[in-house]
């Protein structure tokens, strides 16, 4: 956009450099912006013309967006996600054209405004919907305040709700056999899709664009970048184990190049939606609830999809004893917290952990001559059971020990006790 007559104006000089030349009370002056990006020169020209009393680059609410999307100010992102920022904030700029009909630019919102778009905005939306706006509209201010000349940021004062958003959970084991006998029935496709759900843990894109380069039958595992890591995690791969029944699934397939799953791969690719109505009806057929009504919002929640095979695969992983950081490695997660927040402890995990405490009471004293009242006599233990029950105690004093030591962390002194005392 042309910067108006009066306001300054940028020459780009042999060096690449750019100059600032600006025109005041008939003498014309220059300085140099010091940069050789564009951007950053603007900037230094809004900051040089300030104390000269010559106002910034004007820009009305109409182009705001078209200059965020071109500015090399914002990060890098999938075109889904700036897809949904764009209706954002044109949801904004409507909302600001219908009620603000003095507002035409980015530097004339106020912080009133703002307040008035937030409480119309809350009523109608959850506390994690209400949180993602903000976040939008207050990043895309962020970018554009230099070029608009914004000097007081409307959204500064503005604070993020509680969350209140419901989780995806787990799947039972029950759940997880209804679901694959579901898909079986829909096709082979579908059964794969889910297979491979169940037994990675990756996510739905991932899975549906596994290719043949990432899988290797002689090793019996898969190593690739899923697409979340390669965009947030520079690329980390993670190597997921094959699964018995997943590898016969893989060695029964004829085709070794290209997708394993090519026609969930294409779906996925050009018609997503047709990917998730097929899930929808799975579930529905398996008789699993995915979204129900919870107080506080107008849309149901969803509870259970794709993803709670993801869940599922760390809680089973957890229960079973496998320690919270070889999950997070195979699932690819950058910290256990992030783990921890996808592990969901089931009854047979909490009975283990309750039964790990010792019972109190029952050792007889030494000035006790037999059973009290009510109590049956004790009975001597096999020497087989002694000998066991010596062996788990040394081997739980071995694991206090690595873990005084600073070799296990608590969570994996955790999971490795419960382990133990579960061989009784």
């Amino acid at each position: 956009m042309a910067r108006e007559k009066g306001t300054g104006s940028l020459q780009r000089e042999k060096s690449g450099r750019w100059t600032v030349r600006v025109g005041v009370n008939g003498r014309r002056l220059s300085r140099s912006a010091g940069t050789c990006d564009r951007d950053r020169a603007e900037r230094f020209l809004n900051k040089f013309l300030a104390p000269l009393g010559l106002g910034s680059e004007r820009l009305p609410l109409a182009d705001a967006w078209l200059r965020y999307e071109m500015s090399p100010g914002r990060r890098d992102m999938a075109r889904s996600t700036l897809a949904a920022k764009r209706l954002a904030w044109m949801d904004f700029a409507r909302w600001m054209e219908r009620t603000h009909l003095e507002i035409t630019e980015l530097a004339q919102v106020t912080p009133e405004a703002v307040e008035e778009y937030l409480a119309a905005f809350r009523c109608r939306h959850s506390a994690a919907t209400y949180n993602g706006r903000v976040c939008v509209l207050r990043e895309i201010f962020r970018v554009l305040a230099d070029k608009a000349g914004i000097e007081l940021d409307p959204w500064s004062g503005v604070r993020l709700r509680a969350n209140d958003s419901v989780s995806r959970r787990e799947l039972t084991v029950d759940e997880v056999e209804r679901l694959y006998a579901a898909a079986a029935v829909r096709g082979p496709e579908w059964k794969l899709l889910v297979m491979t759900g169940i037994y990675t843990g990756l996510r739905l894109g991932d899975c549906c664009r596994l290719s043949w380069d990432s899988v290797d039958l002689g090793r019996r595992v898969i190593q690739m970048v899923p697409a979340k890591t390669r965009k947030y995690a520079c690329g980390r791969p993670v190597t997921i184990p094959i699964h018995d029944q997943l590898f016969e699934a893989l060695s029964a397939s004829d085709r070794r190049t290209g997708f394993v799953n090519p026609s969930m791969a294409e779906a996925y690719s050009l018609r997503k939606w047709r990917v998730d109505a097929g899930l929808r009806s799975i579930f529905a057929a398996a008789h699993i609830t995915m979204s129900v009504r919870t107080e506080g919002h107008c849309n149901k929640s969803v509870v259970a999809s794709f993803h709670s095979l993801r869940h599922t695969f760390v809680s089973l992983s957890a229960n079973a004893g496998v320690p919270l950081p070889v999950v997070q490695s195979i699932v690819g997660h950058c910290s256990t917290a992030m783990t921890r927040h996808y592990y969901h402890e089931n009854e047979a995990a909490l009975r283990q952990a309750v039964a790990a405490i010792p019972a109190i009471g029952r050792r007889p004293s030494a000035q006790q001559r037999g059973p009290g009242f009510g109590e049956a006599p004790a009975v001597a233990e096999p020497p087989s059971a002694m000998r066991r029950n010596k062996g788990v105690a040394a081997r739980l004093r071995r694991l206090d020990r690595l873990h005084s030591d600073g070799v296990i962390s608590d969570e994996e002194r955790a999971a490795a006790r419960v382990r133990i005392l579960s061989e009784i």
